[in-house]
């Protein structure tokens, strides 16, 4: 074996090692209108403060695309594999940990999550608020067509109030984004205990 091709194998294996290693992964769910688009970007700003490698999907972001096969009317095979690509892009870039946002109804659909993202250890944090603020903030941001919103909000409450699917639930219903934010990343042990300090009462708003 030459010297040339005893680095390429290497190398080659030092990357087979990498995209095999553990990822964290934190799914942040809940029910139409909880603010899991919200609360999964308050909680990346906290890891860039942090400094913690780490990358951020929202899967209503990757799965717009029409037409939708009849067999598959949400597009999860087409954004898993997106998540897939995306994933394999981020974790050259260097991230070592996944923020995945998603109505999760079932945690049998994790099963696609771990195909896109080789050694994923998944937790799942389930965000909750009364139906109540749930239609109010489904009002104020859909405010020309909100119908199927609240429809879709009243259903899935009621689901995940069944499933269970979370490990963790945590409180969204009347406190600061930041906050919330900063409590799930404390309850997947994603931030330094020594980070939480810097960060009271920044980025809180309303």
């Amino acid at each position: 074996m030459t010297g040339a091709t005893h680095q390429h194998t290497a190398a080659g294996a030092a990357g087979d090692r990498v995209m095999t290693a553990p990822v964290p992964v934190l799914v942040i769910t809940g029910p139409v209108g909880v603010g899991k688009s919200t609360i999964a970007a308050e909680a990346a700003w906290l890891l860039r403060q942090a400094d913690v490698p780490h990358a951020l999907v929202d899967l209503d972001r990757i799965e717009q695309c029409w037409p939708v096969p009849a067999d598959d009317p949400w597009n999860e095979r087409v954004s898993h594999r997106n998540l897939a690509c995306m994933w394999a892009n981020f974790r050259q870039a260097g991230a070592d940990r996944l923020i995945f946002a998603r109505v999760l109804e079932t945690r049998s659909l994790l099963r696609r999550v771990t195909r896109a993202v080789p050694g994923a250890q998944i937790t799942v944090v389930r965000l909750r608020a009364s139906l109540a603020v749930l239609h109010e903030r489904i009002r104020s941001r859909e405010a020309s067509d909100p119908e199927w919103f609240l429809g879709a909000a009243t259903h899935t409450a009621q689901v995940f109030e069944q499933a269970q699917v979370e490990d963790h639930l945590v409180d969204n219903e009347n406190r600061p984004a930041a906050v919330v934010a900063e409590e799930v990343l404390h309850r997947v042990g994603w931030l330094p205990s020594s980070a939480g300090g810097p960060f009271d009462g920044l980025r809180a708003g309303p």
